[in-house]
């Protein structure tokens, strides 16, 4: 794997670093819910929640072009315990005829992977889901109930989607996550030259996931997926979603207006929706390395985000969170190597790292000396 773009953007500690743009990360808070009981199967259809979803321009990512104003669509979608999808699409007064119609994965106001394709036989006007479509998974399950599908319809005029329509069970906590950067000039010792240093964060990824015996943002272990890479030694945050899917990235600093890392008292803030079972991961480039990368460090690299059914709330523990080494280029002494993102003339610079593992710095025997927290995370129910 090779590196991504480097960062475009100066901080205040006037650290420049390239940065590719990415789609929004955030969603519209929902009134929390109860949680829907398990169901019994296909075969008890009265136990199975049918959710109504109402399609329009106005929520597609990109923003269509040249859509008739009555453009719109209505759907009915279940999910029982086995994870079948029934579905029934029905679009009108679209700028052409409907050529696709899906069922993804992603937030409100992110983009993500296609996990149902719907099928037609009226020309376009009415979608449904296939026969022989795969069940969804236990994590897909998860998603469904905390709102992260959404119906998505494609034209000619369109082809990324003229329509869509988030598909909200009505279950969900919202949450608000705060990630702020708490460093100082004093934080970071280099030991070469006896100075010390801020330490900045850059752009980074989050998942919500459940059902996993790890996060899925650091696998596979033995060697960094091109997501993980991309932010662990530019802060690039574009090849997330496509490497792990469900991942959504939050790139713009509070108080900001384009993309870009924070330093010491920046942050960075996201909305997502949860249910009960659900966990939390996310990463986020120690800048001033050539590799590292702050995530969640306990048994399961994830944040559990309810406890007993009910959601957690407030400042995340110290030592549920820690940085962690890509093992995708050989480490310089942090603050000063010449292949470290503020310094290196261009992507894709370093030596490898012979140690390829995606490990702690704990696990692979490495340390570094700093002089208090850099990083704090707050986790905030919204009401």
């Amino acid at each position: 794997m090779t590196k991504s773009n480097f960062f475009k953007h100066a901080t205040a500690l006037s650290v420049v670093i390239a940065l590719s743009a990415c789609g929004s990360d955030s969603d519209d808070p929902v009134v929390p819910g109860t949680i829907v009981p398990p169901v019994t199967g296909p075969d008890s259809p009265d136990n199975v929640e049918t959710v109504s979803v109402t399609l329009d321009a106005a929520q597609e990512i990109p923003a269509p072009s040249g859509v008739p104003a009555g453009a719109s669509g209505s759907a009915e979608v279940s999910v029982d315990d086995n994870g079948v999808v029934t579905a029934t699409l029905g679009v009108s007064n679209l700028s052409g005829p409907a050529t696709m119609a899906h069922i993804h994965r992603g937030f409100a106001g992110s983009t993500g992977p296609i996990l149902v394709g719907l099928e037609t036989a009226d020309g376009g006007s009415t979608w449904t889901v296939p026969a022989d479509a795969a069940a969804l998974t236990q994590d897909e399950i998860g998603a469904f109930n905390r709102g992260e599908l959404y119906f998505n319809v494609h034209t000619e005029a369109n082809a990324p989607g003229e329509i869509r329509g988030q598909i909200d069970a009505g279950n969900a906590t919202s949450f608000l996550v705060r990630i702020e950067n708490v460093s100082t000039p004093d934080t970071l010792n280099v030991a070469s030259t006896g100075e010390t240093q801020p330490v900045p964060l850059s752009p980074g990824a989050f998942i919500v996931h459940r059902e996993e015996n790890d996060s899925p943002l650091l696998l596979p272990r033995d060697a960094a997926n091109a997501g993980l890479e991309a932010v662990a030694e530019d802060g690039n945050t574009a090849p997330y979603p496509g490497a792990v899917p469900g991942s959504v990235a939050f790139t713009t600093p509070v108080g900001a207006s384009e993309p870009g890392p924070i330093g010491p008292g920046g942050a960075y803030e996201f909305t997502m929706q949860a249910v009960d079972g659900d966990k939390l991961d996310f990463v986020t480039m120690f800048i001033p390395s050539n590799d590292w990368f702050y995530t969640a460090t306990d048994a399961d690299n994830s944040l559990d985000l309810f406890v007993n059914g009910v959601p957690v709330s407030g400042e995340v523990a110290a030592a549920d969170i820690a940085i962690w080494d890509a093992g995708t280029e050989a480490d310089e002494e942090p603050g000063t190597g010449a292949n470290q993102v503020q310094r290196q003339p261009e992507p894709n610079t370093g030596a490898l790292d012979p140690d390829t593992r995606v490990s702690s710095l704990t696990g692979r025997g490495q340390s570094v000396s700093l002089n208090g927290r850099v990083l704090l995370m707050t986790i905030t129910p919204q009401q």
